[in-house]
């Protein structure tokens, strides 16, 4: 599990740049909110957006791509596995009996299904983030404003 690069594909890929301060290091001329620190941050975070929320969305397979190189996803490993794992035990999207979901979070959790099911969280949080972002702000200012109020909107929401 998480051995190989990972890949996003089409627009969920065009999202994950711009949401990514390393699209704005490696390419100046690429307009990106940067909100993130790197591209694996993104990953990481859509896939508890996604839980939390919801949304799940089918892959993409337009042009565009982006690539999590191997050395990062190895450097990450436990927090990967740990978020793979809560997506796992939380996801209510079959009719999986708790044991059933220990199962594929802890004894199987290497299956084509399994990621396929991760990934379409990562894919949901990634859109949300990207609505988040891409609406109303343009400038550093914005963007920290934007991260504030979806922080004291979460916030709120767990109060609750």
């Amino acid at each position: 599990m998480f051995s190989s690069d990972i890949y996003i594909k089409g627009k969920h890929a065009s999202w994950l740049k711009f949401l990514s301060e390393k699209t704005e290091k490696n390419d100046k001329s690429e307009k990106v909110a940067g909100v993130f620190k790197r591209d694996i941050d993104v990953y990481l975070t859509a896939a508890i957006v996604g839980l939390n929320y919801g949304l799940r969305r089918d892959a993409d397979n337009n042009t565009d791509k982006a690539k999590i190189h191997i050395d990062t996803v190895h450097k990450e490993q436990n927090n990967l596995t740990f978020v793979f794992r809560i997506v796992m035990l939380v996801d209510n999207s079959t009719s999986l009996s708790a044991d059933e979901k220990i199962e594929r979070a802890f004894r199987k959790p290497d299956t084509p299904e399994n990621m396929d099911l991760f990934n379409s969280y990562v894919r949901g949080g990634i859109e949300w983030l990207y609505e988040q972002f891409s609406e109303g702000a343009t400038t550093k200012d914005d963007y920290l404003a934007k991260i504030y109020q979806i922080v004291d909107s979460y916030n709120s929401e767990l109060i609750v």
